[in-house]
């Protein structure tokens, strides 16, 4: 496979970083660069030269790996293109870009960063935690009996995915003489399906009976679009409706929590904020549960803050919940199984092992917090709750 059919094979998506991406085994070494942006005009003319020379002054640390400095370079100026339309997203102020044999992902930050250009085995992903948590991301559905859209979400980005083979509103859905016989199999099992065919306004039984048919065929198109999504999906409706969809959807990640009220009278910024304050706090309510159950088992087999244990323990997958510092960095190696050697300051072919236990968490299924440092036993340099 050709590196550019790798690159579009693997591309992360533009909505917000996606860890399951980023902590995949790939093929080494892993190049991670954090770039803040400058002004527009500034920033077209001279961006391509500031990223090669953040490269090229880190030229030590591609030392004795497969990958050269050319070599990145190279691989940056062939994706290019996505670079300069992340760099096109109104409100963010910076970048992290990453480059390996078999995968390119740039992402947009809202906040400025330390411009560094990070190599080794892994990813370096921790200056993406305390911005993008790993469970941002989510799709809202906005559904009304003219209009249907899907959008797919983050912190700070929302943007519309297009639903193949899906009826655009009800009306199209219950068009033509196809509908009496598709109508017929959908009811069929419905005991309130006595009047086929007919059209009738507001919420009364047989009209649940047109909605059903209408979501059920919608459910089809939302499916194929979330194949293999393990994220939220909001419904913003008016009321009535949300009930009778939950009976035709089949996705399995949709919440109870709605967003109430006509989504077509609601722009995007404000489908967008509404969704948000759900996904936010519902991820608030899920960190502090899991801080509950590390503090109710500290001094326990259950829980550890030593960082030798945990990178252990999360390599083999044992790890549940990882609670990592906000700032301070631990350099050194780990040597599966279990041997790991830390170092005063890094070493050559050393990695971040905060960012290394963090990686090992969530390609294992695990969750990753990150917390002030001042909230960590004194002196703990991680805190995790394991799984058994």
């Amino acid at each position: 496979m050709t590196t550019a059919a790798r690159v579009e094979e693997e591309r992360a998506r533009i909505e917000g970083p996606d860890y399951k991406a980023l902590t995949k085994n790939r093929e080494g070494p892993c190049i991670s660069v954090y770039t803040n942006r400058n002004s527009a005009a500034e920033q077209a003319k001279n961006e391509l030269k500031r990223l090669k020379d953040l490269l090229r002054n880190a030229a030590a640390s591609f030392e004795n790996t497969l990958t050269t400095v050319d070599d990145a370079e190279r691989l940056l100026e062939s994706n290019w293109e996505l670079v300069q339309g992340e760099s096109a997203r109104a409100g963010m102020q910076a970048e992290a870009i990453f480059l390996s044999g078999d995968f390119f992902g740039c992402y947009s930050l809202p906040a400025s960063v330390a411009e560094r250009v990070i190599v080794g085995s892994e990813f370096f992903i921790r200056p993406l935690l305390p911005l993008w948590r790993t469970n941002d991301r989510f799709f809202v559905l906005a559904l009304s009996q003219k209009h249907v859209r899907l959008y797919e979400g983050s912190r700070c980005l929302m943007e519309e995915r297009h639903l193949r083979d899906a009826p655009e509103n009800l009306r199209e859905d219950l068009a033509g003489l196809s509908f009496e016989r598709n109508y017929e199999m959908h009811t069929a099992a419905s005991p309130a399906s006595n009047q086929k065919g007919a059209f009738f306004h507001g919420p009364s039984v047989s009209n649940k009976d047109r909605l059903i048919h209408f979501f059920r065929d919608l459910d089809l198109g939302v499916a194929s679009v979330l194949k293999n999504e393990e994220v939220p999906l909001i419904v913003a409706a008016v009321e009535y409706l949300f009930p009778i969809y939950k009976e035709a959807n089949t996705y399995p990640h949709l919440l109870e929590d709605m967003i109430a009220g006509n989504p077509d009278l609601l722009t995007p910024d404000a489908l967008h904020a509404a969704s948000w304050k759900i996904v936010e706090s519902r991820a608030s309510e899920a960190e502090a549960r899991a801080f509950d159950v590390y503090k109710e088992h500290i001094n326990t087999p259950l829980t550890s803050s030593n960082l030798r244990k945990v990178i252990a323990a999360a390599a083999s997958g044992r790890v549940r919940f990882l609670f990592v510092p906000s700032t301070g960095e631990q350099w050194g190696l780990f040597q599966p199984p279990e041997t790991v050697h830390i170092h005063d300051k890094k070493e050559p072919g050393d990695d971040e092992l905060l960012n290394l236990t963090a990686i090992l968490t969530l390609r294992h299924g695990g969750e990753v917090y990150v917390v002030r440092a001042d909230e960590l036993r004194e002196g703990a340099e991680v805190a995790t709750v394991f799984r058994f």
